[in-house]
């Protein structure tokens, strides 16, 4: 089956080229039996189809050239990192071949489901944790009202620089990255945080703002006698939502400029069997028990 898919995936990557080529045979083939057929010699078939025949050659070796030095992505694995005792993140790992140009502008974006009875169903609002139970500090993208993930850029752990444009509260981006030839990069899915009370876990999706908390202007204090200023401060971290416990499939998808996508499945199983499931690229399964993490102080 995997042989099937991979021929199937490299006829569709190459189907630009499949025509000329056929074509090229063709032509090509006229030259052993249309001098018997049609009558004509062969010298005078060789000089009307030499023209044709390079004309082809030059677009087929144009087109093989160009798809030798894109870049091309590779899907590397799965990976999970402590970040303190009571969590852990998730994050997946890609690399731009060898020989090749640099992907530019390569994005990571996702998009969650859960599992419901072996089916797939869309987020709800009772998926998310309330408002009122929160991390301090986080701050979700996704509206309570209408929950949907679907195509969501999640942040690079080594982002472009100079492609960082602002977002909420002057936020730099950390969506976009530029992967040299040889090299690698990893995108940070979310976070598994192990509470002390119910609901017992708390799954932190990421956005494109990142994975730490941001120092924010909150406001202005005004002295009205001499009518001075000064800026007020607080923390935020522009998380895309919260996740109560459950199963989850989350789909992952890499492009990049001149790149043919990459793409993944993951499944985050925090109700029946508590373990997170590597499904494409398929990896062993990462049971939470083994990773054996600690409630969290202070929450809510």
């Amino acid at each position: 089956m995997q042989i099937t898919s991979d021929f199937i995936t490299y006829v569709r990557r190459n189907f630009d080229i499949l025509p000329a080529f056929l074509l090229f045979s063709f032509v090509a083939s006229t030259l052993f039996w249309m001098p018997a057929v049609a009558g004509v010699s062969w010298e005078v078939l060789a000089i009307a189809a030499s023209p044709m025949l390079t004309t082809i050659g030059v677009f087929m070796a144009h087109r093989l050239n160009e798809k030798i030095r894109n870049p091309k992505l590779r899907f590397i694995g799965w990976g999970v990192y402590r970040i303190t005792d009571s969590s852990v993140r998730i994050f997946a790992e890609v690399e731009n071949a060898p020989g090749r140009e640099v992907a530019r502008d390569a994005r990571a974006t996702i998009t969650i489901k859960k599992i419901e009875n072996g089916e797939e169903k869309p987020l709800e609002t009772a998926d998310l944790i309330p408002r009122e139970q929160l991390i301090e500090f986080d701050n979700p993208l996704v509206p309570y009202e209408t929950v949907r993930i679907e195509g969501e850029p999640i942040p690079w752990m080594i982002p472009e620089v100079p492609y960082q444009s602002r977002g909420l509260h002057g936020i730099a981006l950390k969506h976009i990255a530029n992967i040299g030839p040889g090299q690698r990069n990893r995108a940070t899915i979310l976070e598994i945080i192990r509470l002390p009370i119910g609901p017992n876990y708390y799954i932190r999706v990421f956005s494109e703002y990142g994975t730490e908390t941001k120092i924010v202007v909150r406001g202005l204090l005004i002295r009205i006698p001499n009518r001075s200023y000064e800026k007020e401060y607080t923390y935020t971290r522009r998380v895309r939502c919260a996740l109560k416990p459950g199963i989850y499939k989350i789909y992952l998808q890499i492009t990049a400029d001149k790149a043919f996508p990459v793409t993944g499945v993951t499944e985050v199983d925090i109700k029946d069997k508590y373990e997170i499931r590597f499904l494409k690229p398929y990896q062993k399964p990462i049971s939470l028990s083994e990773l054996n993490l600690k409630p969290l102080k202070n929450y809510p």
